[in-house]
Parts: C-alpha cells; structure tokens; sequence
C-alpha cells in the first residue's frame, strides 16, 4: 500500500513502518470477565487466560470487576499475570471476543472476527432479559446439556449453543491434604458450601439433619456460609432462629452445627474439604456446580439433588442422589423469574442418605474414589483446555 493512504477512514497520514506494526498485531482471545473471588466465572477465566498465555496462543485479558480482592482468592503472582495480559494488542477485528458473567453485562458496542458468551443458570430456563444478547452473540458457551435445554427453551437460536464442561484443577483440589482446623467438629462431619440464598437448598439440608441426628450422634454439620455482599442479615442469628422456630427444637437439644463464614483464599480451599467426611449439597437449581466437582476431585463422598446439570456429572456409582419430588414455581421477590422452575429436593430421601454415607464409610469412600478417578479423566484442566484451544483455533482459522 502506498505511504500516506488513509487507513479505515482515517485522515491521519500514518507512516508505512506505523501500518506495518499495525498490521502485525496478532489475532487471538480478549476475555471479558469478573477476575477476583471464588466464583465459577471467575475462577474460569483465570485459568483461561494463563493457560492460553503458557501455550503461545495470543490472549488479551479485560477484568470487568474491581482490582481490588477482598477474598485474597487470587495469589500475588497470578494477579501479576494477569496484569500482564492487559497489556498485549491484538488485531480485535480478527480476534475472538469472550464475554463471561452475566449476559446483560456484556458489552455489545464492539465486534471481532467472532463473539462468544459463556453463561449459565440454575432453573429450567434463563430471564428473559438475558435472551437479546445471547442472541447477539455468534455462539454461546455453556456447561451442559440442560443448560443447552434451558437456553433453547428461552429463545436462544439452537445453531449458537455449544457445550463446553467446566474444568477442575485435579492437582490443587485432591485427596490426602492437610485438613482445615475446624474446633468443636464430630467424628463424622458433613460438609455443604452455601448461602441463605433459596437456590441452595439450606433449609432443605438443616431440616434433614436436624430430624435425623440426635444431640448425642457423633455427627456434625459444617456450612461454610459466604453471606451475600447486598444482604445485612446475621447468619447466625437466622440459623437459630430456624432450628427454635421452624423446626422446634432447643439449641442446646440440636446435633452440632458449626458455622463458617471467614472468606477462604482459593488455595485453602482443598484444606476445608479435607476437613469433612462428605459433602452434601440439595440444592433446587445449580449454575456450574463447580463445588462438586471440586469436592468429587479432593475424594470426598457427594450427596446432591438429582436434577439440572449435577445429574450429567454425578451417578449412582460414583455419588449419592437425592430423589426430587417434582418441580416448583421459584420463591422470585422481583417477577424476572416468573414461569421458571427448579427442583424439591425429598428431604426424606436427603436423611436416608446422610444417614447412609455417615454409617457406611467404606462404601462411600469406594463412591468418592470412583468419582475422583471420572474427574481426573475427564474434567481436569490439561484435558479440557487443549480442546478449548483446538476450537479457538479453528474459529480463527
């Protein structure tokens, strides 16, 4: 091209040693994403986008949250990366542009050679709202095959749905490290990663334990509780609220419940599986289920509600499932879930099997190698990533 012919419309003279520079920006991945906390997305993301820098393949990372990490989930070296990947220029109209976290966050002013959003929710269907972008998108990645249902379902075009597994790290996440200290825990101890949000099935969970265990079992039930950042409510003070009101039973009469609610960096996070004996989980609606397949790759027995996508990567072989009694309307405050549904756990069925696992620890074990063995073939970073690279790849041809 001769010197001094404007480029995409630009009146600027720009040099040939400038365009040539220009023209030599790499086509590759800008991730648009939440980079701090625990989160599915987050924690995704991260792993992405270094595991793509490590392979040669050109990555621009776009952080869509704050810098700053309240959780200390992300280690000074890794925040160093991914500073790093804020950094590099490619050519964005050859580029795959990825947008993660909610689909009403992605920015949809921009175009490249192909825009990808990943996403999932947690009832048979996604908000309404969601539907306009996901459609705006050249493809949508998702976690499952009911995620898939669920988008379709929504109005989400069919030719853009692609299912992409979520992934685990089976070297961090494993059996055999050193437990959390956890004071006042019994000798069997159950373990649920939750919050005092509806989806994740709490009251499902403390009903059952407290109608099954006596004060005098050598159980206890540890729920590691993050409360919400928009929410005031006292934890503690609703879980004894619960136990005395809706269960009518005495503190002092209740087998042992013990509450964590400290913010747990990503690599003390294998400690606290280590520290339970099983890992239970009735929740109505799951996203990713990413704490179940972080407790099935640490060996740890899982009990979990037998619908939505934990049903495609847990089996009666290699977990225990809670029967569902039917689907329900969701408890929506706001209307936007209005017409979705998600599943009843049985709480009888959920005592029968805690009851199981907590009597019968050998077999369970059995379950929880199994499940750990699955993980690791089929859902550890180093088998996954290569395949996410190889589609990236084509798509850029």
């Amino acid at each position: 091209m001769p010197e001094g012919v404007p480029v995409c419309g630009s009146s600027v003279n720009m040099p040939v040693s400038a365009m040539d520079r220009e023209f030599r920006r790499p086509a590759g991945i800008v991730l648009q994403s939440p980079v701090c906390g625990l989160s599915s997305v987050a924690q995704e993301v991260r792993t992405l986008a270094l595991a793509f820098q490590s392979s040669g393949f050109p990555v621009c990372f776009v952080p869509a949250d704050s810098p700053d990490d309240s959780t200390g989930a992300i280690s000074f070296s890794v925040r160093q990366q991914l500073e790093q990947l804020a950094h590099p220029k490619l050519d964005l109209a050859r580029s795959i542009l990825y947008y993660a976290a909610e689909p009403t966050s992605w920015n949809l002013d921009y175009y490249g050679h192909c825009r990808i959003g990943r996403a999932a929710f947690w009832t048979d269907r996604i908000p309404a709202r969601w539907v306009e972008p996901c459609n705006a998108m050249d493809e949508i990645w998702v976690p499952s095959c009911f995620h898939r249902e669920a988008f379709l379902a929504s109005g989400v075009s069919a030719e853009k749905i692609v299912v992409f597994l979520l992934g685990v790290d089976t070297s961090l996440f494993r059996p055999g490290c050193s437990p959390l200290p956890i004071p006042h825990r019994r000798g069997f101890t159950f373990l649920s990663i939750t919050d005092p949000r509806d989806r994740k099935g709490m009251d499902f969970l403390l009903r059952a334990f407290l109608q099954e265990f006596k004060a005098d079992d050598n159980v206890s039930l540890l729920l590691k509780v993050t409360p919400q950042e928009d929410s005031s409510m006292d934890v503690e003070a609703e879980l004894a609220f619960f136990i005395e009101k809706e269960i009518g039973l005495a503190l002092e009469n209740s087998p042992v419940i013990l509450l964590l609610d400290d913010c747990l960096p990503l690599s003390a996070m294998p400690s606290l599986y280590a520290a339970a004996d099983a890992f239970v989980m009735p929740a109505r609606g799951e996203a990713w289920g990413k704490t179940l397949l972080e407790a099935l790759a640490c060996e740890l027995p899982v009990i979990a509600t037998r619908w939505g996508s934990a049903a495609e990567l847990l089996t009666d072989a290699n977990a225990y499932l809670i029967e569902i009694e039917g689907l329900s309307p969701v408890l929506a405050r706001d209307g936007f879930l209005a017409e979705h549904r998600w599943a009843n756990p049985s709480v009888d069925h959920l005592r029968h099997l805690m009851r199981m696992v907590s009597s019968h620890p050998e077999e369970a074990r059995n379950r929880a190698r199994k499940g750990r063995a699955e993980v690791v073939a089929s859902r550890d970073w180093n088998v996954l990533l290569p395949l996410w690279r190889e589609y990236c790849q084509g798509l850029l041809g």
